[in-house]
């Protein structure tokens, strides 16, 4: 079983995504402390070859957040791209994606001295309807791990419909429990309200279809939900009534569930412990 983590800054994004501004600071010290936490919980419980994982990082924390970035590097994580700024690419003009992309590779390349060459879209949003978002990251990385198949098989078609040739799909795996119900993603919200049955039974379901493994997590589910929280002051700019609705829409992802999934991760990791970092399963590796 892999584990990744979206290394991004959560208040940054939320305040650009909402319009509060364009860019500005970030909460360096709460990315630390996040990272230290996630280094500390893979030297615990990632067993002899998982105490390294993949880190998909912002270009944005590699701008304002060189050394934290280096940091992660020299200690033998993979840094992969999260896009420059946490947008939704499936919001955006081809140019536009295109430029973000090779913003944030020359970010990420700089401050961690090694080659880029993974992807993850924020929010897992790319345009699926044509090629055209994947032919972009196939220009610039050797692998994408955006999308969830409930099989290998079922990404291997995707695949070919997207006529990639040099692009390897790493996906994440969504089934459903026990063959029914809706489709759960093994990661994220779902993982943080579904029950160790539930993900282990998506843990079996994946192995059975040829998909690997793969957990993720986000720096403010490895810290106190303080550190990330955007307070209503902040958003005021939007008006009483939306910055209340987003100031308590918070509780979704900083407060609910972050500490628990955590401790579920822990249990979840078979005895052999975790696989390490993503780009060991490259196919020229």
């Amino acid at each position: 079983m892999f584990l990744s983590i979206d290394f991004e800054d959560f208040s940054h994004d939320l305040k650009r995504e909402l319009g509060v501004w364009d860019t500005g600071p970030l909460r360096v010290d709460a990315l630390w402390r996040s990272y230290e936490t996630i280094a500390t919980f893979l030297q615990d419980h990632g067993g002899p070859s998982g105490c390294t994982a993949t880190f998909f990082c912002t270009g944005v924390v590699a701008e304002k957040a060189p050394d934290l970035v280096a940091h992660i590097a020299k200690q033998g994580h993979e840094i992969a791209c999260h896009y420059h700024y946490h947008d939704s690419m499936d919001r955006q003009s081809a140019a536009t994606i295109e430029q973000m992309l090779a913003w944030a590779k020359d970010s990420l390349e700089q401050a961690a001295n090694t080659s880029v060459r993974g992807f993850r879209a924020p929010k897992f949003r790319l345009n699926r309807n044509t090629p055209e978002h994947y032919k972009l990251i196939e220009r610039y990385f050797d692998y994408d791990s955006s999308s969830f198949f409930g099989s290998a098989d079922e990404c291997q078609q995707f695949s070919n419909s997207m006529t990639l040739s040099e692009l390897q799909l790493i996906p994440l795996f969504s089934g459903k429990y026990k063959g029914s119900g809706p489709q759960i993603r093994l990661g994220g919200t779902y993982l943080k309200l579904a029950p160790d049955t539930v993900a282990r039974d998506l843990i079996t379901q994946a192995k059975s279809t040829g998909v690997v493994p793969h957990v993720y997590l986000h720096p403010y589910e490895a810290v106190d939900h303080g550190k990330f929280w955007v307070p209503r002051n902040d958003l005021k700019k939007l008006g009483i009534g939306k910055a209340t609705y987003w100031a308590a829409r918070q509780n979704q992802w900083l407060r609910f569930g972050g500490a628990r999934l955590i401790r579920k991760l822990a249990r979840l990791i078979p005895p052999e412990g975790l696989s390490g970092r993503l780009d060991q399963l490259l196919l020229d590796k």
